[in-house]
């Protein structure tokens, strides 16, 4: 990745190049002002000390007591503006890859939540950093020229002798710094790792209480904390190596600066000052070298952070972008999915059944009746119109299709069920039994813990199957609602959903949810059974015919 792009990820996010700016010149100035204490303090050694005048001795101190207030004051402006700049910057970079996560469209590519964690939070810091280190460098290169210049006056040797130091300091970090990059990846890869499966862990503790399975996943944990341990101290020592060698190259550089100097005094082809001048400038320059050869292990770590979150943000959308007055309001079936198997349509008012044969199936086909997965054109239609020209905004509004393993959120039952602003239906309440649980929590406002952990796995459910039945759509699509509920609360259920005469359609296997269906199309077979009237969910149908 180009420095170019980095910096348009890093600030034309946040349209703040203007702070970055004015504080890159603040501390230009510091710097600067950093570089002339030493000039003035060799001058003030000439000019008064030597010649013993007190009114140039008031006068310089003068002149360097203002210089201390210059930099004094711009880099207290200076850091105050960076750390504005870098603290949004880095909430926008934040925002930016949230917004990419959670986009309608979805992504082309698959990404762990682990994954996706570990560049939120950690990658977008450094990215963000490209700032910083813009007016760092900026800064440095001030110092530089400054001290070069006041190096050239003094003595033209000993000026050229700064300059072409450091761009050899400075290239030859460059190169040391590309393994760096690498290591970086694989650093930040293995966190990633690391945080999916502390993530799984997390999201399916009661999964895995029950199956007694704490050991085999501490076990696991173990393997991909090592992994983690073993990159992060990896690249900890790759980068003290770096600097180590980079501190050493600075001294040696500045010490051969400073003993040349010396000799040059003892010739006298330089003043007293002058020399004292030279090896302040030398201390100085050590800091600023050390950091012109850290800044190619900073920039490579950036580097392979910026790579991470380009890829993240710059992944193709899985669904075309929708035709624009595509109205899909109208008479024609609310929906219709044309299936490898035959034609599966919604019938307004009625319980629909799809039967799968297993869960895999039915997983796959609500991910594409929710637009999950994209649909092949043609494929899935709401009230006639293709679900690929209106669009996920306009085709969920129309069709909800949750996951089947959607999330319970940390707060209250009713929050959980209802979205802000809708209204309790008692109907569905009742329908999907969910009054068990209000009974069991004592109402419907209290909370339920994180990730609904006073829960049961079959009060969880219905807890699910509430929230998608309130959900103001006109077709309801339903992924195995009953899988965790024992039979008796399940024939409740398939009674309940076919009594509330909404447009619903039921993926599953369950035969006691079949049962209560007004239509089955089995995808299995191609079989369409239509029933006329039913009794009692789980009694004999009795149909019209299937074909």
């Amino acid at each position: 990745m180009t420095v170019g792009r980095m910096l348009r990820i890093a600030l034309l996010r946040s349209r703040r190049g203007w702070r970055l700016a004015a504080s890159t010149l603040g501390l230009v100035l510091h710097q600067a002002g950093e570089a002339a204490v030493p000039i003035l303090i060799g001058v003030v050694i000439d000019q008064a000390v030597v010649r013993r005048d007190a009114g140039a001795l008031a006068l310089w101190l003068g002149v360097l007591g203002v210089v201390f207030v210059v930099l004094s004051v711009s880099y207290q402006r200076a850091t105050l503006g960076m750390v504005r700049t870098y603290g949004h910057g880095e909430h926008d970079l934040r925002q930016l890859s949230v917004t990419r996560v959670l986009h309608p469209r979805g992504r082309s590519t698959y990404r762990s939540v682990g994954e996706v964690l570990s560049v939120t939070p950690s990658d977008t810091f450094r990215v963000e950093g490209v700032a910083w280190s813009i007016a760092q460098q900026g800064a440095t290169v001030a110092a530089l020229l400054t001290a070069s210049i006041a190096l050239l006056v003094i003595s033209i040797p000993l000026g050229i002798g700064v300059l072409v130091g450091a761009v050899v300091v400075l290239f030859g970090m460059q190169v040391l710094a590309r393994p760096l990059e690498i290591v970086g990846m694989a650093e930040q890869g293995s966190v990633a790792a690391a945080s999916q499966v502390a993530t799984d862990t997390m999201s399916g503790l009661r999964i895995v209480r029950g199956l007694g399975a704490q050991d085999e996943v501490v076990r696991r944990y173990r393997v991909a904390s090592a992994a983690s341990l073993r990159g992060a101290v990896t690249a900890a020592r790759k980068l003290i190596t770096y600097q180590a060698a980079s501190t050493a190259v600075s001294v040696i550089y500045l010490g051969t600066l400073a003993l040349a100097a010396a000799w040059m005094a003892t010739r006298g082809h330089i003043t007293v000052g002058q020399l004292v001048t030279v090896i302040a400038l030398a201390q100085f320059l050590q800091g600023t070298l050390a950091h012109i050869g850290t800044f190619g292990a900073n920039w490579a770590h950036k580097r392979a952070s910026a790579r991470r979150l380009h890829t993240l943000v710059a992944d193709p959308f899985a669904l075309p972008d929708p035709k624009p007055d595509t109205d899909p309001r109208g008479n024609a079936v609310p929906l219709a999915w044309v299936s490898d198997t035959g034609v599966i349509e919604a019938i307004p008012g009625r319980l629909v059944g799809v039967r799968v044969d297993g869960a895999a199936t039915a997983r796959a086909s609500s991910a594409k009746l929710g637009l999950r997965i994209p649909p092949a054109p043609g494929e899935v239609h709401v009230h006639g119109i293709d679900a690929l020209d209106i669009g996920p905004d306009g085709y969920r509004a129309m069709v909800a299709a949750p996951p089947h393993d959607a999330t319970i959120f940390t707060g209250t039952l009713r929050e959980n069920v209802t979205g802000p602003g809708q209204p309790w239906d008692e109907r569905v309440v009742r329908a999907v039994a969910l009054d068990d649980v209000i009974e069991h929590l004592g109402t419907a406002d209290a909370p339920i813990g994180e990730n609904g952990r006073r829960l049961s796995g079959g009060q969880r459910q219905r807890v699910l199957l509430a929230r998608a039945l309130h959900a103001p759509a006109d077709v309801v699509v339903l992924d195995e609602p009953t899988t965790a509920l024992d039979p008796l609360t399940e024939q409740h259920v398939a009674e309940g959903l076919r009594g509330l005469e909404r447009t619903i359609v039921v993926i599953t296997s369950s035969p006691l949810l079949l049962n209560a269906c007004h239509q089955i199309t089995d995808l299995t077979t191609n079989d369409v059974t239509t029933r006329l009237h039913a009794g009692a969910a789980g009694g004999d149908p009795v149909t019209e015919g299937a074909r």
